[in-house]
């Protein structure tokens, strides 16, 4: 028995899915700084931290 050799040409698949637009090359650094202004409105006021202990591992 013989099969056919495979075909890089899916029909049915290269139509499919979503095609999302390409962000426009803007300076990156605007980026941020409108990702930073979003963070600043969703919480205009940064939660109380702990003190940092000296234990000899830096965890997140």
């Amino acid at each position: 028995m013989k099969s056919l050799p495979n075909s890089i040409d899916q029909p049915f698949a290269n139509d499919g899915g979503i095609q999302p637009p390409v962000a426009p090359d803007d300076d990156p650094f605007r980026t941020l700084d409108e990702l930073m202004a979003v963070v600043e409105a969703l919480c205009p006021v940064w939660p109380e931290r702990g003190v940092f202990v000296d234990s000899g591992k830096m965890l997140l």
